[in-house]
C-alpha cells in the first residue's frame, strides 16, 4: 500500500507519576484532575461528529525515505455512508499513475498498473506491512485521512497531562496492542503518538491545519512520521469538498487490461 497510509505515533507508559520519566516531560508537565481527562475526552468526541460525510480533494506528498526522497500527487473521493473511498496516486512530474486504491465496504483493492498487479483485501486484516508499508491498524489510518481523530479500540485512559505553563495538554491511552498519545492546544487535538508494545513500532502525525466548511472539518496539512523506518511524509490537501454531492469511482471504471494478475491476500 502507498505509504501515504502509513501512520501515527510514539506514547508513553504507566503508574500514578508521569508516564514518561524524561526530565522535559517532567519539567512541563503535571498530571491533570478527572475534569480535565473529561474535558478531553469530550473535545475528541466533538471533533469526530465533525467529520464529513463525504469529500473530494486533490493532494500533493513530499516523501522521505531514509535518504531518498520523492513527490507524488493525487486525488481522493470518500463516501462515508457507503464506506466506499478512492485515491490515485501519480508521479508528480510526468503525472503517470503509481498506484490506485479502491475501498469497497470491508474490500480493500490495491492495484499497481505497471506491475499489472491488483491485490484484493479486507479492511479488518488488512497488513499495511504486505505493501512496503508498516504494520498499523487500519482504523487508524482510515480515521485521519477521514477527517476523524483515529482512536485506539477497547482504550483506557492511561493518564492526562496539563503544561505547567500554556495551553498544551495531553491524554494518554491504552489498549492491549498499544499505546497512544493525543496532543492538544486549547481544546483542539494537533498531534497523535503511538507505538507498539509488542513490535515496538513508534509513529507521529501531526495535524497542522484543520478547514472548515459548514458543519464539517477536515486536517488539510499531515505530516506523518515513521521513526523505525525513517519515513516522512507531508500531505496537503487542495480543493477540498466537503458533504457535496459525490460519486467515488470503483473497481469497475478502473478498465483493467485483461491480463492484470488478481492476488488474494
Amino acid at each position: 500500500m502507498p505509504v501515504v497510509l502509513l501512520t501515527v505515533s510514539v506514547v508513553f507508559g504507566c503508574g500514578d507519576k508521569l508516564v514518561r520519566g524524561d526530565d522535559v516531560l517532567r519539567n512541563q508537565y503535571h498530571p491533570s484532575g478527572k475534569d480535565a481527562v473529561r474535558d478531553m475526552v469530550d473535545s475528541l468526541t466533538a471533533v469526530n461528529k465533525k467529520s464529513p460525510l463525504s469529500y473530494a480533494a486533490d493532494f500533493s506528498v513530499d516523501g522521505t525515505i531514509g535518504d531518498k526522497t520523492y513527490k507524488l500527487m493525487g486525488s481522493a473521493q470518500f463516501s462515508r455512508k457507503l464506506r466506499a473511498m478512492y485515491i490515485a496516486f501519480q508521479d508528480f512530474i510526468f503525472r503517470s499513475p503509481i498506484t490506485t486504491v479502491f475501498q469497497d465496504g470491508d474490500i480493500i483493492r490495491i492495484y499497481y498498473p505497471a506491475q499489472k498487479r491488483l491485490f484484493v483485501d479486507n479492511c479488518k486484516t488488512i497488513d499495511l506491512a504486505n505493501y512496503g508499508g508498516v504494520s498499523v491498524n487500519f482504523d487508524l489510518l482510515y480515521g485521519v485521512l477521514t477527517g476523524v481523530m483515529p482512536l485506539i479500540p477497547d482504550y483506557t485512559v492511561k493518564q492526562g497531562l496539563t503544561a505547567n505553563t500554556g495551553k498544551e495538554s495531553i491524554l494518554i491511552l491504552e489498549n492491549a496492542r498499544y499505546y497512544e498519545t493525543i496532543s492538544f492546544t486549547g481544546n483542539s487535538p494537533d498531534k497523535i503518538k503511538l507505538i507498539n508494545k509488542t513490535t515496538g513500532d513508534k509513529y507521529e502525525v501531526y495535524m497542522k491545519k484543520q478547514i472548515v466548511q459548514g458543519d464539517s472539518h477536515f486536517f488539510a496539512n499531515l505530516t506523518i512520521v515513521s521513526e523505525n523506518t525513517r519515513i516522512r511524509l507531508d500531505i496537503r490537501f487542495q480543493r477540498i469538498s466537503l458533504n457535496t454531492p459525490v460519486k467515488v469511482k470503483t473497481i469497475q471504471d478502473a478498465r483493467l487490461p485483461e491480463n492484470v494478475k488478481i492476488i488474494q491476500m
